[in-house]
């Protein structure tokens, strides 16, 4: 489908109610306001959240706007000070994303510089996925040895490059593989408590992205912070984390983003 800009607007990905397929629309751009930072993004990336939200994850939560436009991790230019700058852009109302050429985002949020020498869609893909794998990693204190389950995804991708650098034997599973003993576990597919449950056997100390057990020692939420984002960008320049971007894809052909489970991250370029 042949779509035009009428020159009032911006290019966005976005769901015109829960559950809709995405489509490219226009929309109008973002005014930033008290405490709020306008950004011309450069990339977002795609993580499972995004989904989950289009889907009504939020519908009695959070109040929400629509055509929803999803999206949480970007990287871009801040209008006004030139400052280039990437992070978590979630905020509320839900549905003013980073799938979109301009976002508006609390400066309170998770956001840091970025680098002169990153590429922004790398540095797109590194805030949720990374510094949830970062909190994951050492969540796990002394252990030595640790499964993590989901280990070819964002996440997954980042744990095990994480768990290694601190020295610890990393024993990745995917997907419908047998499971052996570990002095811990990091569930990353399991979407409810059997399943979550049969894993945690495998070791003493597990941690769920996915599933609340009634455990609270197994939940885990990923806590955002510019520190955070600092370290994990030193750790990419330094050469000690790949980013494993699976996809690039430019917005105008990113209607279909959400289609597939394959390793690694989908990044969509501005």
């Amino acid at each position: 489908m042949s779509v035009t800009r009428s020159g009032v607007g911006m290019w966005a990905i976005a769901a015109a109610d829960f559950g809709a397929e995405l489509e490219l629309v226009e929309v109008l751009e973002p005014v930033a306001g008290p405490n709020e930072l306008k950004v011309r993004l450069f990339a977002a990336s795609v993580n499972p959240f995004d989904r989950k939200v289009v889907n009504g994850m939020l519908r009695s939560s959070a109040p929400h706007q629509f055509p929803l436009v999803p999206g949480t991790d970007g990287a871009g230019e801040v209008e006004g000070s030139g400052e280039r700058i990437f992070g978590t852009f979630f905020h509320r109302p839900v549905g003013g994303g980073t799938y979109a050429e301009y976002v508006t985002v609390p400066a309170g949020n998770a956001l840091a510089p970025l680098p002169d020498d990153m590429d922004p869609a790398v540095a797109a893909a590194l805030p949720t996925a990374g510094m949830t794998a970062l909190q994951l990693v050492e969540s796990l204190g002394t252990a030595e040895s640790v499964l993590i389950v989901g280990a070819s995804g964002g996440v997954g991708s980042f744990a095990v490059q994480i768990a290694r650098a601190a020295g610890k034997r990393v024993i990745p599973i995917g997907r419908g593989d047998t499971l052996v003993e570990a002095d811990a576990l990091i569930d990353l597919v399991s979407a409810d408590r059997s399943s979550f449950e049969a894993n945690a056997r495998y070791a003493p100390l597990a941690f769920n992205t996915n599933y609340v057990s009634a455990d609270q020692g197994q939940n885990f939420g990923m806590k955002g912070s510019r520190e955070t984002l600092v370290r994990l960008a030193s750790m990419v320049q330094a050469g000690d984390l790949e980013v494993p971007i699976a996809r690039r894809v430019p917005l105008r052909d990113a209607a279909d983003v959400f289609a597939g489970h394959g390793p690694g991250k989908t990044v969509i370029i501005m």
